[in-house]
């Protein structure tokens, strides 16, 4: 299933949900940790969640940026939550609200479950990468998301 990170955004906005990423240092229940940077992407979104994990507790913040259109909008949100074992649970407080996010991590890759707005629950996956990939990944949204000058001669055409 292919997860849809406006629908994840709008439902942030909406107070629904978001779609996050989640990392942190080793650590955590029996020896597991949240990587410290994890990025998640798609055709019109990308969110990267840094973390730092102290035993069993996860705190850190969540930048997300979503191209709708022409325009691109960018939250950031503070995070705390838990991860036990490969269970993770987290919470995202942003300006206009928050909301809590449940998954599993699996080695370093972590898989969110992220509620739609049609009442869907679909996986949000999230793997390590580095502020300077997420950084890319936000210039590479922002220039699909500006329209393009149409070429002169399509002007000319009557």
């Amino acid at each position: 299933m292919h997860v849809r990170p406006a629908a994840l955004v709008v439902a942030v906005i909406c107070l629904l949900t978001t779609a996050g990423c989640g990392s942190g240092s080793s650590g955590g229940a029996g020896g597991l940790g949240l990587p410290h940077t994890l990025v998640g992407e798609d055709y019109n979104s990308v969110t990267m969640l840094e973390t730092d994990t102290s035993g069993t507790a996860v705190t850190g913040t969540l930048d997300t940026s979503e191209a709708s259109g022409t325009d691109v909008t960018h939250r950031h949100g503070r995070v705390s939550g838990t991860i036990k074992g490969e269970r993770v649970t987290l919470t995202v407080d942003f300006e206009i609200g928050g909301t809590a996010l449940k998954g599993t991590l699996n080695g370093s890759t972590l898989t969110l479950q992220a509620p739609q707005p049609d009442g869907h629950i679909e996986d949000y996956v999230l793997k390590p990468h580095n502020v300077d990939y997420y950084n890319q990944r936000v210039t590479a949204l922002q220039e699909s998301a500006t329209p393009s000058p149409l070429p002169s001669s399509l002007y000319d055409q009557g």
